[in-house]
This record gives C-alpha cells, structure tokens and sequence, in this order.
C-alpha cells in the first residue's frame, strides 16, 4: 500500500471491514470523539447500548462516516494518536496462506501511517485518552 493522499471520508470508507474486524479499545475512541465535540452525549449513549463490540464499531463508523470528511479526519486523527491501544496487529500468517490476499494481510499500523495528515494546530492534543 503506497502512501496516500485519499480523502479522509474515502480513506476510513476503503477500510471500513478492517476497522469493524480489528479496532479495541473503543471507550479511547468514543470519548476522545466526544472530548473533540464530533460526537453529542446522545450519540455516545447509543454507542455504548450495542449488544456487542462488531455493533459498536459499526455505529462508531457509520456516525463518523455521516457526519463527513472533518469528523472522518478526527477519527483518524485519534487513530494514529492512540494507534497502540486502538490498533490490533494481524495475526501471523500460517505458511500456506496467500499472501496476495488483502484480507490476509492488511496491517492497520502500516494503513494509518499512510494516511496524509496535515499538520493542525487546532487539534486539542491534551484531549488524547490512553496515549
């Protein structure tokens, strides 16, 4: 994966199933979305009644993706601020897998240092939970 400089909104879209397979620790994530005012009380509240962690994830990434590109942009930021609490590595590979399958080895640490982020200085980094 070559380095980008996709939309954030296009950027989280490609990477969605990924995202929903592998982030953790999503209460980091809720509540520095929150913290950055991209979610309402009421929006974290419905996050955190989902059944299980896929639902929450799920409606983590739809609220982002609807609410556009700046909300998709914090995410990401958010992403690669806590990336070692919010990023699962892959698993290793056994010998016999196929290696030119995306699904098999697509490495979140790798994708999120590719994203293209521009330098903010109106990012409130004192915010960041679980650094």
């Amino acid at each position: 994966m070559a380095c980008t400089n996709q939309s954030a909104l296009e950027y989280i879209r490609s990477a969605r199933l990924h995202l929903v397979g592998r982030l953790k620790s999503l209460s980091v994530i809720v509540e520095n979305l929150y913290m950055q005012k991209v979610f309402s009380e009421e929006e974290v509240s419905k996050i955190q009644t989902q059944a299980d962690d896929f639902d929450k994830k799920r409606k983590i990434l739809d609220f982002v993706i609807n609410k556009g590109e700046a909300a998709c942009y914090t995410l990401l930021w958010i992403i690669d601020m806590t990336r070692q609490r919010t990023l699962e590595r892959p698993a290793p590979l056994p010998e016999n897998v196929d290696l030119g399958s995306p699904q098999n080895n697509f490495d979140l640490h790798h994708w999120i240092s590719c994203f293209s982020f521009r330098e903010d200085t109106e990012m409130d980094v004192t915010c960041l939970k679980g650094i």
